[in-house]
This record gives C-alpha cells, structure tokens and sequence, in this order.
C-alpha cells in the first residue's frame, strides 16, 4: 500500500501531502480542480516519460515522492533486495522519490539510493495498477483485445518464449534480407570487382614495397646530383684552364716565374712560386680520388629504371583507384578481396542463415499452437467470470464472447535464384508458416457484446455505451485482481457513464476489490463516495496571481457534506444532506 503521497512543485500544486487508507480511498472534487493532476504524480512517480513543463511556475524543480509497505511475499522483493536497495522483512517500507529540473534532468531514488529510469519502470510495474479514462479508448481498439485474454493465462512462458523466438527470428531474417541485397548488389558488380582485383594481384602492392621502391628513386634522384657535383669538381681539376689541367696550367705558371730575372730575388715570390710547385701534385692527388670515389658510387641504371617504373604503376593505381596512398590502396585490395571472397561464399553462408531460421519457424510454430489451446481457455475463463461480474454490475442480460480470428499477412519473398533449389523449399515452408504467425502468436480477435437477451453479439465499439465500457473495465479489473502482484489499484473516473443503483454496485464492487488491495478511485458519483474508508477532496485555490490545488482529508461529516454536494450541486440542502448520511449508512450496511 501507499502510505503517503508528497507532490512539490508540479503543475498547479505547490505543495501537498497526502496520507492514504490501507483500503479504498475516494477522491473528489469539482471539474478542473486538479483530481487528474494526481494520476498524472503517479505516472510521473513510476517511470513516465515527463519534461519541464510540468514545473509549477516560480519553482526549479517538481518532485514526487511515496512511501509504500510490501508484504514479504511481493514481486518486487526480491528485485530491490538483488540490488542492496532493501532488507527483506516481513513488512518492508520503500520510498521512491523522482524528480526533473528546469534543465530537463530527470532523477529518481529507492530508499535514498539512486536508480535509473529503467529500474523504475520495472520496480513500478509492479507496485501500482492505474486504470485511466483511456482505457475506455483501449478497450474499443479491437488489435487491444488479445492482451486482455493474455492475461487469463494461467502460464504465460509460451507466449513470452513464442515473443522472443518471434523477435530473434525477424531480426535474422532482416539480417538475411539485408545480406541477400548485399549478395546481388556484389555479384552484379563481380566481373568489375574480379577485374579490379586482378589487376592488383598481379601488380602485388604492399606498403613494404612502396616504400623501398620511392626510396630507391629519391636516393637515385640525390645520387645523380652528387655524381654531377664530382664529375664537375674533377672536370675542374683536369680541364680547368684553356682545356688543360690545373696541374699543368700550374707547371707554365711556376717556369714563366723562375725565367723572370726580376723575380729571381724576390723572396716572397720565390716563397710563392714553392708552394705553387708543391700545388700541383696536390691537384693531381684530388682529381684521382675524385675519380675513385665516382666510380665507387656508379648507380645501378636498370634498378634505377625498374624503380621508376614501378612507382610510375603506382601512381597510376593510385590515380585509377581515387586514393592518395598506400595505405588507402591496400585498403582497397582487402576490400575487393573480402567482396569477392562473401560472392563466392555468400550461398553456402546464407543458406546456413535461412537453415537457421526454419529451425526457429519450426520451434516458433509448436509454441504459437500450443498457445493457441491456452488461449482457447483462458478466453472462456475470462468470458465467464467477466460476465458474471457484469451481471453483478446491473447488467442483467449481457453476454460477451471473444471473436478469434486467424492470422493472414503476407511475406516478402527472398530471392534464391542463386542457390541450391532446396532453399526455395525451405523458404517457402518458413514463409507459410510467417504468413500464419505474428508476433503475438497465430490468432488475433475481439471482444463481442451482446448487451440485451435477444440481441446478437457485435463489437463493443458498435453497441457498447461509456458506461457499459466503463463496467466492462472494472469486470475485467475484479477478474484480474484475484493473484495479481500489484499493491494498489488507482481508478481515473471509472464511473463515467454511470448512476443511479448501478453507481451503488460500482461503489460496492470497488469497495470488494479494497479488501484485497489498497484502491484509490477518483470519482464524481456520491454513490462511490460513500463507501470510501478515507474521502478526500481536491479544490481549487487563488494564490495572489497563481491558480494552486489542494487537498484534503475529510472526516465523516465532512464527508456527508461533500457527498451532499455532489448529489445537490453546489448548494448543500438538509434533505441532500439527509439523503448523503442515508448513502453512508447504506454502504455500511451493505458489506
């Protein structure tokens, strides 16, 4: 159960706090008072999707906390206790608060612990049951319907192991389909790709061979320009003056100077003219060394003109390829292998795949017909006791049953021209039994209602009045109620449509159904509220320039007024208020 509810900061409300009967709790209120405003905390509460819209104006932030009680034996027990987020006892408080910031972030906690989204979801699902006024619009949606029955089966682990071969089976074969284009899509291309590949095979790229290869042609490029430079230095030496060696231009030099009389005593010439004699060897000593150092660095040219070849067919790849390196063309050659290598293996691969999904139709197929049987019963199951209900709900002479119908859609085809022909046999057994089995199983169906003796059976959304839905949903919900895991059970206005004798059993029967569970029920019948163990009443309040909701726990008499109010109006008269203590008194009596 519920033990307090705290809302701060959301939509209308700025603040309230409300403490809940462990049995039925009625709320009521006049229209726009902000009833619905409390579904609305409690969605938000257990995971729904919300944004700063929510945040009453002035405030950073809406926040919304409950405190529950769970008996040991809860589904949700053991889930928290996994997760260190309680102790198992054998009542066992939990509170979990959310809340989102003008900034959009959304934050959520169990007992002070933070949780995510998710988890909350999955926590929430079991802790409270809220039945909205949409579920009235469901239950006119005819493709809602099976879910109803599903939850009369007694076990449902077929349909949850039938949903998950469903799943799997159309997840591969969306892979299968995809990989199928892929096949056809390479193999159109494959001559292109084959011509493509060889062309590359046979020139036999690699990074290692670049490289040598662009580092014999820089080198032989840098080895021409010395071989230049030594040719040039040793031209200078052998043929530096007037086409003669320096040498010998030299040894002129030195016999013009010693044949001069006028320089025969000059010491410092003569000092000249003996180095320039010592000069000449020296020359002769460097262009011989220059010679043998250009004959040991003679280049290989046919290496040379190889290297340039292969880096020219390099470029040349490059340029038809649309790469810029040897990386990117190495790339490339892996990608054409890989393609060519999957359109020569793809059929051998792709027909284990489709090998594989018949094996998962086969199983698929045994778990939607055993379905179908359960299905079969817990349909009378839920026709039988819903009916019952009805008749309870003052709806003497109606009769419901559920309309089943066998699933039909169509499969695309694969196309398989490519393979073996037994894989068209395979797919055409897998497609067959496809087009006989969806995702929730092979059948489909609705709910038919026949509301007076001697009507015939329509569809509810063809003869049923709201209020007819209305007690319709709550048959359901009493059904239901018997095993369920859920701690509360809120009702949004599930009177709607409803009066009169029939408004005293919907009290009587949400009265029941809080013996079993805790039941809040926002309600606009007087007849509803009478038997509320706790009434509580939603107004509307001016705050200077602000509209805010409140709420309030009303004691008896202030719940006979509030019950008088609601069968007078506005004006609460002393025959209304006597007629409000009559519908309290008989609530009493009545249980």
């Amino acid at each position: 159960m519920i033990t307090q509810l705290s809302i701060r900061g959301l939509a209308i409300i700025e603040e309230l706090q409300i403490e809940f009967s462990p049995q039925l709790n009625v709320i009521t209120g006049e229209t726009g008072a902000g009833k619905s405003i409390l579904i609305k905390a409690l969605h938000f509460l257990l995971g729904a999707k919300a944004d700063t819209d929510v945040i009453r104006q002035g405030f950073t932030r809406a926040h919304v906390a409950a405190s529950f009680l769970l008996p040991r034996q809860h589904a949700s027990i053991e889930l928290l206790a996994e997760h260190g987020l309680i102790e198992e006892q054998d009542l066992t408080e939990l509170i979990i608060r959310r809340e989102i910031s003008l900034k959009g972030r959304s934050q959520s906690w169990v007992n002070d612990q933070p949780i995510t989204l998710s988890f909350l979801k999955e926590v929430g699902q079991s802790l409270i049951d809220i039945y909205g006024q949409h579920e009235n619009h469901r239950m006119l949606d005819p493709s809602t319907h099976l879910e109803y029955i599903d939850q009369f089966l007694k076990d449902a682990s077929h349909k949850q192991q039938l949903q998950s071969s469903m799943g799997q089976i159309h997840s591969l074969l969306g892979e299968l389909r995809r990989r199928l284009d892929q096949y056809h899509s390479k193999r159109r291309e494959q001559d292109y790709l084959q011509f493509r590949f060889d062309e590359l095979s046979h020139f036999e790229p690699s990074n290692e061979d670049y490289a040598r290869t662009l580092e014999i042609c820089q080198d032989a490029a840098r080895s021409l320009a010395e071989q230049k430079l030594l040719s040039q230095a040793q031209a200078v030496c052998d043929e530096g003056y007037q086409g003669r060696s320096l040498g010998s231009a030299l040894q002129d030099l030195g016999r013009f100077i010693e044949q001069s009389r006028w320089l025969r005593d000059d010491k410092d010439i003569q000092g000249d003219l003996q180095q320039l004699r010592e000069l000449g060897p020296v020359l002769d000593q460097l262009s011989y060394r220059l010679g043998r150092v250009a004959s040991r660095k003679q280049l290989d040219e046919d290496d040379i003109e190889r290297s340039e070849s292969r880096l020219a067919g390099y470029q040349a790849l490059f340029r038809k390829l649309g790469v810029r390196s040897i990386e990117e063309m190495t790339e490339e050659y892996q990608r054409l292998e890989r393609e060519l290598s999957f359109v020569n293996l793809a059929p051998e691969e792709l027909g284990q795949n489709l090998q594989t999904i018949a094996e998962l139709v086969q199983l698929a197929d045994g778990l939607a017909r055993k379905l179908s049987d359960e299905r079969q019963k817990a349909a009378q199951r839920a026709v039988k006791t819903v009916v019952k209900e009805l008749h309870d709900l003052n709806m003497k002479g109606a009769r419901i049953e559920f309309d089943f119908q066998a699933v039909k859609q169509t499969i695309p085809d694969l196309d398989l021209q490519d393979f073996a022909p037994e894989f068209a046999g395979i797919w055409a057994r897998c497609a067959e039994m496809l087009g006989e089995t969806g995702r929730m199983g092979r059948e489909k169906g609705q709910f038919l209602l026949a509301a007076n003796p001697g009507e015939g059976f329509k569809p509810l959304a063809k003869v049923a009045s709201g209020g007819e839905i209305s007690r319709i949903m709550l048959g359901f919900k009493r059904a239901l109620a018997i095993g369920a895991n859920t701690c509360v059970m809120v009702f949004d206005e599930i009177d709607t449509g409803i009066s009169g004798h029939t408004a005293h059993i919907v009290g009587r029967k949400l009265k029941e159904l809080s013996t079993s569970f805790q039941v809040i029920c926002i309600s606009h019948l007087p007849q509803v509220a009478a038997y509320g163990d706790a009434h509580f009443r939603v107004e509307k309040a001016q705050k200077g320039k602000s509209t805010e909701s409140r709420i309030f726990r009303l004691n008896a008499s202030q719940s006979e007024e509030e019950i008088a109010r609601l069968l007078s109006g506005d004006q609460v008269t002393s025959s209304s208020l006597a007629n409000a203590r009559q519908l309290v008194q008989a609530a009493k009596t009545s249980h």
